[in-house]
């Protein structure tokens, strides 16, 4: 579409939203009321509520096939209706949130007491963006769900002891079976042939940020690929298959465990009585995803070196191959990626999250298991 185009087509939009109700069409109303919920435009919006809340039951039949359009459109974008449930709630909340289900699940029902839910759902499905097309999925090989349970049980045991010490050597016992088994499943060819694919990780306030670089230093010590989507909330993590696997487990238990830390820690204030509970918490975790990056790549290089013996010369070219594969994937999923970088204010939150992350099991017996 050429610039004048555009600027026709939202001049269009533009005279649409703010013409009388009088002169518009139902179909017109709608529209104009999805683009003053997008806007902000409270006084406009809540104006054309109260006119399609007095056009019923016409109302709801035009509202119901532009919310089935929009959803459509929305698949069409690579949006999976758990994601866009996601995104109504963390945009507006649980009862957006219901609608988004149903309306999946072909059970919406548009009424005058939903009437502002579906208009603003409305809005917000259009208004999501196309997201990167990811490789497909392939169901989980048994061997690795044995191997993830062997994983899961060194790390339950690893917090289930009272010694520092044995729950690192657990932990770090637990990367290492899971950085050899995706090199074996690498030189037998059982994933490679796959080729990377990919799935998108929630990552939410507070201290998403953090949160992401925590789940990036976990991917890459697993030959993965970590892309952190602050707008949208989550992380797009590229890779092969049982690679990935392993990255959801470590991830989802090491956020547990640096957040019970970071509690315990309790509220933290300067010699004024100021609260620096904030600026504490964000160098913490940045603390804590650092060291456990360092950690996580010492214990994957001891399993490349193990393989190495077995493997000799053969592992190299394949690993290196399997890791190029991947960063080709991140750069035709993310063309136009800017790196970004963080600051510290707080050299106190860095320390404490340095020896927590210097303590942590790399889990945590909650929830680890299923993806994304």
């Amino acid at each position: 579409m050429s610039a004048r185009n555009r600027r026709r087509k939202a001049e269009n939009r533009r005279r649409r939203e703010q013409a009388p109700s009088s002169q518009l069409s139902v179909r017109e109303i709608i529209a104009a009321a999805a683009g003053a919920s997008r806007e902000g435009a409270g006084w406009r919006y809540r104006e054309l509520l109260a006119v399609l809340a007095g056009a019923f039951p016409q109302v709801a039949a035009e509202l119901d096939v532009a919310l089935r359009a929009a959803l459509l459109q929305a698949r069409e974008r690579r949006w999976e209706p758990p994601e866009l449930s996601r995104q109504a709630d963390r945009r507006l909340g649980a009862r957006h949130a219901s609608f988004v289900s149903d309306l999946a699940g072909g059970r919406a029902k548009v009424s005058v007491d939903s009437l502002a839910v579906a208009i603003e759902v409305l809005a917000l499905l259009q208004s999501l963006p196309a997201l990167p097309r990811l490789g497909p999925r392939s169901p989980r090989r048994p061997r690795n769900t044995r191997v993830l349970e062997k994983v899961r049980a060194l790390l339950a045991k690893a917090e289930s002891t009272t010694f520092p010490e044995e729950a690192e050597a657990l932990s770090a016992k637990a990367q290492e079976l899971m950085a050899r088994h995706a090199i074996d499943e690498a030189m037998v060819g059982t994933v490679a042939d796959d080729g990377p694919t990919g799935v998108r990780v929630p990552v939410d306030d507070p201290y998403a940020s953090p949160k992401s670089i925590l789940l990036a230093e976990v991917a890459a010590a697993n030959r993965c690929r970590a892309v952190w989507s602050k707008g949208l909330g989550f992380s797009t993590v590229l890779g092969f298959e049982s690679d990935l696997e392993f990255v959801d487990v470590l991830y989802t238990s090491l956020l547990v465990q640096a957040t019970t830390a970071m509690v315990a820690a309790g509220s933290q204030v300067d010699r004024s009585g100021r609260s620096r509970t904030r600026s504490f918490r964000q160098a913490f975790l940045l603390a804590y995803a650092s060291r456990i990056g360092q950690r996580l790549r010492a214990a994957e290089a001891a399993s490349r070196a193990a393989a190495a013996e077995e493997y000799g010369e053969a592992l190299l070219p394949v690993l290196a191959d399997r890791s190029a594969a991947v960063r080709a994937a991140e750069a035709v999923a993310f063309p136009h990626l800017v790196s970004r970088s963080v600051s510290i204010s707080n050299a106190a939150g860095w320390a404490a999250g340095k020896a927590a992350a210097d303590l942590a099991s790399l889990s945590g017996r909650a929830q680890v298991g299923g993806h994304g």
